[in-house]
């Protein structure tokens, strides 16, 4: 049981209708977007933060950015949710969706431009920044605007990392769970 309880059904119509856009039709809210919509403002935040628009990165880079920064915060909850719902569409193997709970360092699946994004994640999570040549490294393959939604991306989901285990919600029963990838 999380530690604040969720909005209870039936929800609000303004508030179901918020469901609506983001769940797939007969899909029932995730404990996350219930539990924070027990709160107006909490839930109103939330929702202005989204990054999933799919404007200035692909798919398949966003989900190696949320995977890496859910992995390395030990944030299971939203970790599975991410891999069950989007690693097939973003055509992430099992060999890399297993690299994303590596140790960092560890030597993986990346090369290139992905390669960069899991530096830059463990870069940010462990120091909170980024040296200039690790930025460097980010504008070899990205625009600024593309450099500003990965940042964004991370500190996002360090947020949703935050809230999920510090409300210690339930693992979603449709969820993926780190043992099934952990080596």
């Amino acid at each position: 049981m999380p530690r604040i309880a969720p909005l209870p059904a039936p929800y609000p119509a303004e508030i179901q209708g918020h469901f609506d856009q983001v769940m797939p039709p007969g899909v029932p809210p995730l404990v996350l977007f219930t539990t924070l919509a027990s709160s107006e403002r909490a839930w109103k935040k939330f929702r202005a933060g989204s990054l999933l628009d799919g404007r200035l990165i692909s798919l398949r880079e966003r989900e190696i950015v949320i995977d890496r920064v859910c992995a390395r915060a030990g944030c299971e909850y939203e970790w599975g949710v991410h891999i069950s719902a989007f690693a097939a569409a973003a055509r992430l193997t099992r060999e890399e969706i297993a690299a994303t709970l590596a140790p960092p360092g560890a030597t993986g699946p990346w090369a290139g431009n992905e390669a960069v994004l899991v530096a830059t994640v463990d870069a940010l999570h462990d120091r909170s920044t980024l040296t200039d040549a690790e930025f460097a490294d980010l504008q070899r393959h990205y625009r600024n605007d593309q450099i500003l939604e990965i940042l964004l991306l991370c500190g996002f989901y360090r947020t949703v990392a935050y809230l999920s285990n510090g409300l210690a919600l339930p693992l979603e029963t449709t969820a993926a769970r780190f043992a099934q990838y952990a080596a």
